[in-house]
């Protein structure tokens, strides 16, 4: 059977597939074999040896090692930041529970002001947030 039967018997979504093969395939030889660098970039890619970089970049470590006190004082500083942190955010739940409190109570109040017969009814079972324990400080 001829090329040209098995061509307009093809879909053309087939037809659209191989040829973005050929041309993809046009296109990697042409960049391989006719396309040169460039003078300018040249010396980037004739300097850039990956095993080198590493070895130059290791060669010149950036993070002096700490002694373990130091590391230790570290830590615990981080540690008391993050405690002093979690203190902060309990008190600022806290705060914003009471908050919101004020507020529906606001609400409550404005409007039995304009419309007695719209209160909501008595709230049974009112849960007040119980305020987070304070941590203890580390010892240094």
């Amino acid at each position: 059977m001829d090329i040209s039967a098995h061509v307009l018997q093809a879909n053309w979504h087939v037809l659209l597939g191989w040829a973005s093969i050929v041309a993809g395939i046009a296109i990697a030889v042409h960049a391989l074999v006719f396309d040169r660098p460039r003078p300018g970039i040249a010396h980037i890619l004739r300097s850039y040896r990956p095993a080198d970089w590493s070895a130059h970049q290791s060669a010149h470590e950036r993070v002096r090692p700490m002694d373990s006190m130091s590391q230790l004082q570290r830590l615990t500083d981080i540690a008391e930041r993050g405690f002093a942190q979690i203190e902060a955010v309990a008190d600022l739940h806290l705060r914003a529970a009471q908050e919101l409190e004020a507020v529906d109570d606001g609400l409550v109040r404005l409007l039995a002001i304009h419309d007695p017969s719209a209160l909501p009814p008595p709230r049974q079972h009112e849960v007040v947030p119980a305020p987070a324990p304070l941590a203890e400080p580390l010892a240094a």
